[in-house]
């Protein structure tokens, strides 16, 4: 099933506020986390800052709105490493390393605040430089942004993540980020983009209440065509039959008529797999598990992603 053509709602109002390479993020690879970063490879990690409100609110004051922009980002993709930063952020500089540069600026300031620690791990090795850094915010920073959301900030102690769950954290913001660029290249309206949890879903099945969660969600607006969609990145860690169980969710969720009824139509599910030998051994189980069955989904490479954007995919490609 594609979305093509779907009259476009010009009343519907945009969510406010990247190609492949998601083999950049090896799951296999490992990640010793310190809870705080270390101010230089191989240097010791300096002690937790507790920022008194007070302090806070000082901070909050000597940030730019380029400074708030870079902490939204990563609050909303939970890591992302330098270059993703730039490319989310720092989008009007002359040219791309002017924009790297600006971007570790930005990033080392807000570090140096407290606001944000690195991985002491870095994805492509000390070779990549800073554009290798893994970032997320810290508690001082997550109560830095609460104060301009006026949500009470709730502390959540740090957990080292598993190889897997980064490396799939920082593929889907990838995603996201492929996603904006393409539609920004290409003139099309990026009408909503939400990642997780905002794109979950939840319904009932047999009195149970279940929730759908897919990676992301997005519409995007071409002329008189709409589509919406539901990604799903695979790292190529779980077995076909696995992802076939996924599926039957989204069958089971389709079957409930929710989406239908918000939104009028239902999003094609699209399975971006790493290469072209896992998106056939995807795409021939799902075949086999749902024939005859209305197509819900498609399965794509990272290569694939501008020609289902531009053109809504096509037959090779539906499950």
């Amino acid at each position: 099933m594609t979305n093509r053509p779907t009259t476009h709602d010009k009343k519907a109002q945009a969510e406010p506020p990247g190609i492949p390479g998601f083999a950049r993020f090896p799951v296999c690879d490992s990640y010793c986390n310190p809870i705080m970063d270390t101010a230089s490879p191989g240097g010791p990690a300096p002690k937790s800052r507790r920022l008194s409100h007070r302090q806070i609110l000082e901070t909050d004051s000597r940030l730019s709105s380029r400074d708030k922009e870079a902490l939204l980002a990563i609050q909303r993709h939970r890591y992302l490493l330098t270059g993703q930063v730039q490319r989310l952020v720092f989008t009007d500089a002359a040219t791309p390393s002017a924009a790297l540069r600006a971007a570790s600026r930005c990033l080392k300031k807000l570090r140096e605040l407290g606001l944000v620690y690195t991985m002491s791990r870095r994805i492509g090795g000390v070779r990549a430089g800073s554009a290798s850094l893994v970032w997320y915010l810290s508690h001082a920073g997550e109560r830095l942004l609460r104060l301009h959301d006026h949500q009470p900030a709730l502390i959540r102690r740090f957990f080292e993540p598993s190889p897997y769950f980064l490396a799939h954290t920082l593929a889907v913001a990838e995603l996201s980020i492929q996603l904006a660029e393409l539609c920004q290249k290409e003139g099309i309206t990026l009408a909503v983009l939400q990642p997780e949890p905002g794109c979950w879903r939840s319904y009932s099945e047999r009195g149970a209440h279940v929730s759908l969660k897919p990676d992301l969600y997005a519409a995007t607006v071409s002329g008189e065509y709409e589509d919406r969609w539901f990604f799903e990145v695979d790292l190529d860690t779980e077995s076909p039959a696995k992802v076939v169980e996924k599926c039957q969710r989204y069958h089971r969720y389709y079957r409930s008529g929710l989406e239908q009824k918000a939104s009028g139509v239902f999003p094609l599910t699209v399975w971006v797999a790493p290469d072209e030998a896992r998106k056939t051994r995807l795409a021939t189980a799902i075949r086999t598990a749902f024939d005859k069955q209305p197509k819900l989904f498609a399965v794509i490479t990272g290569e694939e992603l501008e020609h289902l954007v531009r053109y809504g995919g096509d037959k090779d490609m539906l499950c």
